[in-house]
């Protein structure tokens, strides 16, 4: 008897191949140029944030999607080319304009209408209300703000424990856009991508503007939210359907079927009340109409 005659001869398995000299050389070239390239990109990340381009202005966070007012600004002035004039914006430790507010009294939801677009902070009308109330009033009006970042907002104001608040958001909800707000997606917050979307801004042609920023059915629901929202944190909610020239009859609609929720106040002012150039915001003298009716609503 042959021992192992049936075993098959054992073979050894090839030994794996080594990385050539050449190769190793082309990985250590690319990470080097990785490293060169990243490092690049920091130092014009912080040359960008120490040179403050693009200049933020008046707001933090994502203009596209969701922002604030900055917080702590110092006086500063602002141009309205459309009247050919500027007004001063300061803002306190909350990102709100004005002074500092000490909670109590009224919180002013809305937009660019509520914040007193050129016009000074104690012309605005939530300043001219707390004038005639006695009541602290908190201006938290944000330029451009819809529905949509209204509601993202309303917790930052209902933490301050006011005591009622006006909610004044109309004029942008209709506004048509490329997209509906809730679609937009932020930016990252980095100031490479922000200056190149500034750079692009500058060149590129608008886009087309097809459907509102928020529908009337999103627009009624996030009322709804925001008025159970307010109840629920112990405050009175208001609704204010800011006076317009050519106000969206479907929306104003939409916040009337609001009456067995909440009160809602519809004063009307004359044309004559509006920026004779920019007839989407008040004067000085529609901004006092506006908080007299307001003060004599509530």
């Amino acid at each position: 008897m042959i021992p192992n005659a049936s075993r098959p001869p054992e073979r050894s398995l090839p030994a794996s191949p080594t990385p050539t000299a050449q190769t190793v050389r082309l990985a250590r070239n690319l990470g080097f140029a990785l490293v060169v390239a990243l490092g690049f990109l920091a130092l014009l990340e912080g040359g960008l944030r120490l040179a403050g381009y693009p200049d933020p202005g008046l707001y933090a966070g994502d203009v596209g999607s969701i922002w604030t007012l900055r917080s702590d600004l110092a006086p500063q002035e602002v141009p309205f080319p459309e009247e050919g004039s500027s007004f001063s914006v300061r803002t306190n430790a909350d990102g709100f304009r004005g002074g500092p507010y000490p909670g109590g009294g009224i919180a002013c939801l809305g937009d660019s209408t509520t914040f007193g677009w050129g016009v000074e902070e104690e012309q605005a009308w939530p300043a001219v209300l707390a004038t005639l109330t006695g009541e602290p009033v908190l201006n938290a009006g944000v330029p451009g703000y819809s529905t949509f970042q209204g509601e993202a907002l309303l917790p930052r104001v209902l933490a301050l424990r006011p005591q009622r608040v006006i909610l004044a958001y109309l004029v942008r909800d209709a506004e048509l856009a490329p997209a509906p707000d809730a679609l937009r997606r932020p930016a990252p917050p980095l100031q490479i991508h922000r200056a190149l979307a500034h750079l692009r801004a500058r060149r590129a042609r608008a886009p087309a503007r097809i459907v509102p920023r928020v529908s009337v059915e999103a627009f009624a629901a996030a009322y709804r939210r925001m008025i159970a929202a307010v109840r629920a944190a112990g405050a009175e909610p208001s609704v204010l359907v800011f006076p317009m020239r050519e106000a969206p009859q479907t929306w104003v609609t939409a916040l009337r079927s609001l009456r067995g929720l909440a009160p809602v106040l519809e004063p009307h002012l004359p044309e004559a009340d509006f920026f004779p150039h920019d007839p989407l915001h008040l004067d000085p003298t529609g901004h006092a109409e506006l908080a007299r009716a307001v003060a004599e609503a509530l």
